[in-house]
């Protein structure tokens, strides 16, 4: 059985986010008091500072900016409560841990702890992340026939699909933070439920207007299974364990757009077009029967604000923190180049070298398996490299894969085979990128998972929707704009990514708490002399 490498126990038990205060205490010996564990802590990390002196300097930094003393640090565990927690000043610990968040806690740690995948939650977030490609892919074959039967414009019928990506950021946005209030479960029900009904709705749409409506909705309402699967793994892992998670949701996640045109095309072989939203509405259903069961309830009810406004506030806040923003605005650019290539992949295979639909559907599913098989060796590799490192590498990778293309445009020798390899490396490697990078980025917010993973899945949709129509400004036989795409997206997130990479860590960060802890800077160190 595959299974999540089990990292030192104190760098996930000892995250004051991530476990409650009293399992801390437990960890430690019982004679020891807060002056000799304060002291045991500034020792062992100024051991290790000689492989880890960026990341205990940050840390330094932000625990002077916040004006915290070394007695206040040894007790700020118990401003924190379970994973992905807010932070303790929207979070009101309780005296006395009601029953359901103790078995919420155990439950979590339970699975923390466990060396095996438990492949039912894995599938389960893989199927909810999965929501952007299979509200789009599968619809994709049926556009010329609602075209027709709607007697709409091609214009009017894309924009049926450009307000379904803008629900599915949009809904991110909102739906993150009202986790943070009221819990993953509940959110997650309503949503799928109203994507359901939003289906339906578009399978009986009589206009195209009202498709484009319900289009919103059914994409705003999906948003919910993309922002709370990548929740879940917050909530439950952090370091290069959330890492290997990430590698296994998008190992199974990208099967999805491979599978999403060949469900969508046998429906439609056999079915008229609102045959495909009954589907929806049917996979809908199927998500909420599912999650009952395999989706579990990560935030404990002691852990969750105490108002719907104070959680969008918290959120707002989350736009203040530098470090977060950057990291989560430069994996957001990387975005750019591949939507550019999914707008474009078409025209190139197709139009300028002439290949079949079978041929391309070939390149394109070829490609999307070697970015599956990517973010799966990058959660092997998390395990010995820090994941900054990977990140660094892998958009060098690409930012040479465009220049590359660029080459083969300048010197006149563009061969399907050679543009093929190029951007089959650039979208692989994407992978990579896309894996450590949200880790990194995750890790470095103050408040909870849930806004922060809603931000951070806007910055995707957001740059992606900017570059798709821009890669066609030279006509469907040019490769000008994709190559000047690929160069500039990668370039640009390399400085983002550089730049918050080199900001104060917040204090209230998981990452900064890690560091806190003897153990993660001796694993800090460690990553850093491979």
């Amino acid at each position: 059985m595959a299974s999540i490498p089990q990292a030192s126990k104190p760098a996930a038990a000892l995250t004051p986010s991530s476990t409650p205060a009293t399992e801390v205490a437990s960890a430690q010996p019982e004679s020891a008091t807060p002056r000799d564990l304060s002291a045991t802590i500034s020792s062992t990390t100024s051991n290790a500072a000689s492989g880890s002196a960026s990341a205990s300097a940050e840390v330094r930094a932000a625990r002077q900016s916040a004006g915290e003393s070394d007695s206040s640090s040894s007790s700020s565990s118990s401003s924190f409560s379970s994973a992905g927690s807010a932070p303790a000043s929207s979070v009101s610990p309780p005296v006395a841990t009601d029953p359901v968040s103790t078995q919420i806690r155990q439950r979590i740690a339970a699975m923390r702890n466990s060396n095996k995948v438990m492949w039912s939650v894995v599938i389960m977030a893989a199927m909810l992340a999965a929501f952007g490609p299979v509200c789009t892919d599968i619809y994709l074959p049926a556009t010329p026939a609602i075209t027709a039967e709607l007697n709409a414009s091609a214009a009017q019928v894309q924009l049926s699909l450009t307000t379904c990506f803008l629900g599915l950021a949009l809904g991110q946005l909102f739906i993150g933070p009202i986790s943070d209030a009221y819990g993953r479960k509940k959110p997650l029900y309503i949503s799928l439920a109203v994507f359901a009904l939003a289906s339906i709705a578009c399978a009986f749409a009589t206009n195209v207007h009202q498709l484009i409506v319900m289009r919103f909705l059914q994409g705003f309402s999906g948003a919910g299974g993309v922002v709370l699967a990548r929740t879940l793994a917050c909530d439950i892992y952090s370091g290069q364990r959330l890492t290997q998670f990430t590698a296994l949701l998008m190992t199974i996640n990208s099967l999805a757009p491979i599978l999403g045109p060949i469900v969508g095309s046998a429906i439609v072989a056999f079915f008229d077009w609102p045959m495909l939203f009954v589907f929806l509405c049917l996979w809908g259903v199927f998500l909420i029967l599912t999650s009952s069961k395999f989706f579990p309830e990560t935030l404990p009810p002691d852990a969750r604000s105490s108002t719907l406004g104070s959680t969008m506030g918290n959120m707002f806040h989350e736009l203040k923190n530098k470090r977060f923003l950057l990291l989560s605005l430069g994996l957001g650019v990387t975005m750019g180049g591949f939507a550019g290539y999914l707008a474009s992949s078409p025209f190139i295979f197709q139009v300028i070298f002439g290949l079949s639909p079978v041929g391309y559907a070939m390149i394109f599913g070829f490609n999307a398996i070697m970015l599956s098989v990517v973010a799966n060796l990058t959660g092997r590799l998390a395990k010995r490299v820090a994941e900054r490192k990977i990140v660094v590498w892998s958009l060098l990778i690409q930012i040479a894969m465009g220049f590359a293309l660029v080459a083969v445009i300048v010197l006149g020798i563009e061969q399907v085979v050679l543009v093929a390899v190029i951007l089959c490396v650039y979208v692989a490697i994407g992978g990579a990128t896309q894996t450590a990078g949200f880790a990194i980025a995750i890790e470095s917010r103050c408040g909870g998972a849930g806004a922060a993973t809603g931000i951070f899945g806007v910055m995707s949709f957001f740059f992606g929707a900017i570059s798709s129509p821009l890669v066609g400004l030279m006509g469907e036989r040019s490769m000008v704009p994709l190559s000047v795409a690929l160069i500039v997206s990668a370039a640009l997130s390399l400085t983002l990514l550089l730049w918050g990479l080199h900001s104060k860590l917040h204090p209230n960060s998981p990452a900064a708490q890690a560091a806190a802890s003897p153990q993660a800077a001796l694993e800090i160190a460690a990553k850093q002399r491979h």
